[in-house]
Order: C-alpha cells, then sequence, then structure tokens
C-alpha cells in the first residue's frame, strides 16, 4: 500500500520522467537480441490478443498499440512478442520508484502507465545545481541502467507529460509560453489514446496536438470519449490537478554485516534466524505473513561473489521454524569456504490466512498440508525447479494446450483457507476403471504411407510402434477408432493432422496421427 507523502511542501515546476513501453523494455534487458528488431508486448500468449506496447522499430514498421497478434505479424514477419507478468511489472515500478526518490523527495507515479512518474523539480538549485544539470544526471542515470527514456522539466503535468513521451533525452523549459508552444507539435501518435480514437483522427486528418485543439468543445466527448475530453481540456489548462505524491512500501529486510567472515552454516543459520523474528513480528502487526523469503549472501572471496536465493514456503506464513527449515536445507547445500562477510533476509509480504477459516477446512485423509510442506524442503534443497507440475494452457495441438510451471504446491492442494481448482470441480463420478493418455514429449515419426494404412495394415503401425510398454505386435482383433482432424499453427504454417486410437486384443491402445502433408504416420503417445 503507498503511503502518501503530501506533508512535504511543493513548488512551481515539475518533471515528467517517461519511460516508453517500460514493459517492453523489460524484455529487451532480458532478450537483449530483439534490440533494433520490431518488438512488442502481448495482453495474453494468443495470435488474437492485442498490442500493449511497441518499440519504435515497430512503430516505424506500421504496426501501433491495439493491432492484433495475428494482423501485426502479416505487417511485418520479424515482429517478436511476448508477455508480461503483473507482478514483475509492479515490482519493476516500484523499484524505479525509489531509484526517483534519490533525486526528488516528491515522487507520484502515473496511474495504470506503467512507465510515467512526475517529479516535484522546484527549490533543488541549491542541492543539485541548475534544473538541466540535475535532469541529465537523472537521465544518465537511467541510461546506465539500460533503459530508455525522456526527462522534461516544465511547468504542468500535462505538458511536461506530453514532451516527455515525444523525445529520449533531456528538455528544460523556461517560459510556460514555450511549453504550450512545444506541446502543440508533439504527434498524437505519442499520447496513450485509445486505438480506435487514434484511427478515427487520423482518417479526420488530425495528427498533432495543435489539429486536435483546433476542434470545437462541442460534442468532443460524444463522438470521441471521455477521456479525449479531458486531454483536450488538460492541453487548454482547463484540468488541473496538484502533484500527489506517494512513498513505494519499504522492504521488510534485514541486514547482518560480520567482523570476521563466517564459514559456519550453523552459526549463520542462528544468525538469520534472529534476523527473522522482528520481521515476522512486524508482518503480523500488520496482518501479513511472509510468502517467499530473499536470501542475499556476500562471500569473502577475491570477487565479493554475492548468492541470492529465494526460498518460498508452501503457504504465506509467520512461523520461524519452517523458514529457518528451509533455509537450513537451502545453506546445506552451498559451499561457503570462502566465508560470509555480509547476510540478509527479506521477506515478501502476502495477506495472512484468516485463522477463523481453518475451523471450517475439512481435512482428507490425505494430509495436503504436509505434502505442501515436503515440496517447499524439495525445492529449498534441490533448486526451485526440482518440482514441476503441467498446467493446461489454450493450442490447438495437443503437444501445445499444456507447459511445464513450477509447482508451488502439490497438486490440487491449496494453502489454508484459499480456494483451490480442485475445490471448484464438480463431485467425482463413482469409481470405475480410469485410462491414462501418456504423451510422449515429441511426436514420434513411424512409417511413410498414405491415411488407408491404418485399414488396410494396420499391424505394421503397431510393429513401427515397438518400444516398452506397446507391444510389436498385438494378437487377434485390431480395431481402430478416427479420424479426429485438428488444425493449428495457422498464423506461422499451418498444421493439419488426422489422429487415430488403435487398439489391439489385450487393451493397448495406441494414441498416432497421420500428417497429409509429409504422408507419414506418428506415435504420439498411448492409453494404459
Amino acid at each position: 500500500m503507498l503511503t502518501p507523502a503530501s506533508a512535504i511542501a511543493g513548488t512551481g515546476r515539475i518533471a515528467c520522467v517517461a519511460l516508453p513501453a517500460f514493459p517492453l523494455q523489460l524484455v529487451l534487458r532480458r532478450q537483449p537480441q530483439w534490440r533494433g528488431e520490431p518488438a512488442a508486448v502481448l495482453e495474453q500468449d494468443n495470435p488474437l490478443a492485442p498490442l500493449l506496447w511497441v518499440n519504435e522499430a515497430a512503430l516505424r514498421a506500421g504496426i501501433l498499440p491495439g493491432m492484433r497478434y495475428a494482423a501485426a505479424l502479416s505487417v511485418d514477419h520479424r515482429l517478436r512478442a511476448t508477455t508480461v507478468p503483473g507482478d514483475e511489472r509492479d515490482a519493476a515500478v516500484a523499484a524505479l520508484h525509489r531509484h526517483l526518490l534519490r533525486y526528488s523527495p516528491r515522487v507520484e507515479p502515473a496511474a495504470g502507465d506503467p512507465g510515467v512518474f512526475w517529479l516535484d523539480a522546484g527549490g533543488l538549485e541549491r542541492v543539485s545545481g541548475a534544473p538541466g544539470q540535475w535532469a541529465g544526471r537523472l537521465w544518465r542515470s537511467l541510461r546506465r541502467a539500460k533503459l530508455v527514456a525522456g526527462v522534461t522539466v516544465g511547468y504542468t503535468r500535462f505538458g511536461a507529460c506530453c514532451l516527455s513521451r515525444a523525445h529520449r533525452e533531456v528538455l528544460v523549459l523556461d517560459a510556460p509560453e514555450a511549453e504550450l508552444a512545444a506541446c502543440r507539435r508533439v504527434p498524437l501518435a505519442r499520447l496513450d489514446l485509445a486505438p480506435a480514437v487514434r484511427d478515427d483522427l487520423a482518417r479526420l486528418g488530425l495528427t498533432t496536438i495543435d489539429d486536435l485543439l483546433r476542434l470545437p468543445a462541442s460534442g468532443l466527448g460524444a463522438r470521441f470519449g471521455a477521456a479525449t475530453l479531458a486531454l483536450v481540456q488538460a492541453a487548454r489548462g482547463l484540468a488541473f490537478a496538484p502533484l500527489q505524491p506517494t512513498l513505494p512500501p519499504e522492504p521488510v529486510r534485514a541486514v547482518e554485516v560480520f567482523d570476521e567472515a563466517e564459514t559456519d552454516a550453523w552459526r549463520l543459520l542462528f544468525v538469520l534466524k534472529r534476523l527473522l523474528h522482528p520481521l515476522l513480528g512486524q508482518l503480523a502487526d500488520e496482518l501479513r505473513a511472509a510468502a517467499s523469503l530473499r536470501l542475499e549472501l556476500r562471500l569473502g572471496d577475491r570477487a565479493r561473489t554475492r548468492l541470492v536465493h529465494e526460498l518460498r514456503p508452501a503457504a504465506p506464513t509467520l512461523d520461524v521454524v519452517l523458514l529457518t527449515e528451509l533455509t537450513r536445507l537451502r545453506l546445506e547445500s552451498l559451499d561457503l569456504a570462502a566465508g560470509v562477510e555480509e547476510a540478509a533476509v527479506e521477506l515478501e509480504p502476502a495477506p495472512a490466512p484468516p485463522a477463523a477459516l481453518e475451523l471450517f477446512r475439512r481435512r482428507p485423509r490425505r494430509d495436503p498440508e504436509t505434502a505442501a510442506r515436503a515440496i517447499a524442503r524439495l525445492r529449498a534443497e534441490l533448486g526451485d525447479r526440482a518440482v514441476m507440475r503441467a498446467a493446461l494452457r489454450p493450442g490447438h495441438l495437443p503437444e501445445q494446450a499444456y507447459e511445464w510451471r513450477e509447482a508451488d504446491t502439490a497438486a490440487g492442494v491449496g494453502a489454508a483457507g484459499s480456494p483451490t481448482i480442485a475445490s471448484s470441480l464438480p463431485p467425482p463420478r463413482p469409481p470405475r476403471a480410469q485410462l491414462v493418455r501418456r504423451v510422449l514429449p515429441r511426436p514420434r515419426p513411424l512409417v511413410g504411407g498414405g491415411p488407408e494404412l491404418i485399414r488396410t495394415d494396420p499391424r505394421q503401425l503397431l510393429r513401427a510402434a515397438g518400444t516398452p510398454g506397446v507391444p510389436q505386435q498385438g494378437a487377434g482383433a485390431l480395431r481402430a477408432c478416427g479420424p479426429f482432424l485438428v488444425t493449428g499453427g495457422w498464423w506461422s504454417g499451418e498444421v493439419r493432422r488426422a489422429y487415430h486410437y488403435l487398439e489391439a486384443d489385450g487393451g493397448r491402445v495406441l494414441w498416432l496421427f497421420h500428417a497429409p502433408g509429409e504422408q507419414r504416420w506418428y506415435l504420439h503417445g498411448f492409453v494404459e
């Protein structure tokens, strides 16, 4: 929760820092090979998902925010796109907020627009020098972090923000009149307009803010929406909103610096446990719990290596014994021969599960909490990716319809008092014999031939599929069921498959398909 900082007095000059397509910049820091290519951030991983943010290369190619991914690929096939999780974006915004507080005591992040911040730029001359020097140092600090930004020191919120979106360097305005004149030349494509409104204005030949201000105010909201009307009123100076600075939440963190490098894991463990007690007490006072523990160790070797490990319990907890146990398991796997000179623990807060809900939770014969704790111990000892689970995702082809994700808890197990997928399903059907479809990681080619092979010589398919668990030749009658047509990947190269089930005497069932384009049969799995 953000803490108001309005008690600090403000002044007349205001600055705006705008990082264009900030979530996309986070992606480019992870994927540096995408720099220079058209790139975008999707709302979701789907060919029909809209583009939320695009870079300059995409804009030059004619790809705009709001376009569907499939349509954007038809404009430029080089487009690279991915999604950015909300928690990753929020964490990056909070980190950038804390960084900007080094340059101004009053910082306001824009609501709903990650990457835009307003700063109080007045009254800093004796501390930071002239506005141009102050803004230049801020801009260079962002460049060192491999972030692209525009920094403007102006007189109004709208003017500073508008100009920061239009350039990628430092701009200091000497008078309000100069700010207004510069704003009028800014293209509408640089503003946060709805894609439909932007396209309608472009068809009318309105491409700059000056063109938009020439329209009569009457009927503007009815035709282009309330957001466009508010933008015009802000550009004309009719809407005034004072700076509303906030302070980012302080991390729940404690640090211990050792006089001599600590090489004993047990002594280090008890130091970390001592740090955890006040942090958990602080969370308990705020009705919160620890969702994860971040452990940072700075070693005493020549390279001053810094080790960072994240430990995540099965559910948000205030149990210091549980967190200490997870920490012990991780420390036992580390080489501390160089000694630890500095240790830090940081807790990720989360709402604490109400204890009252524990009274109403039904306990099955299996203990889900014990299973979840076992998974947490495995992850602490062997690494975060030691336990994985299959999760469904939208996809036309079977191998694209699921993915492997890190298992936070045991399958079907949720935190106390929290709903799970299993709890939302209908009551189970009466018990009967269960069939399990085992899917191969990749379809295995069998034999070449046409689609009639499954009717004319099915034993040839059985012999070609001879693997452990699949008979080389069935005995008795063979039954086939199909075809079941599956298509997908039309946006990058269409894939067509005709799936069949081939059952031999004894209950063995092969799950295979025929690829018409290759005239070849593939084994994709089998049913037991």
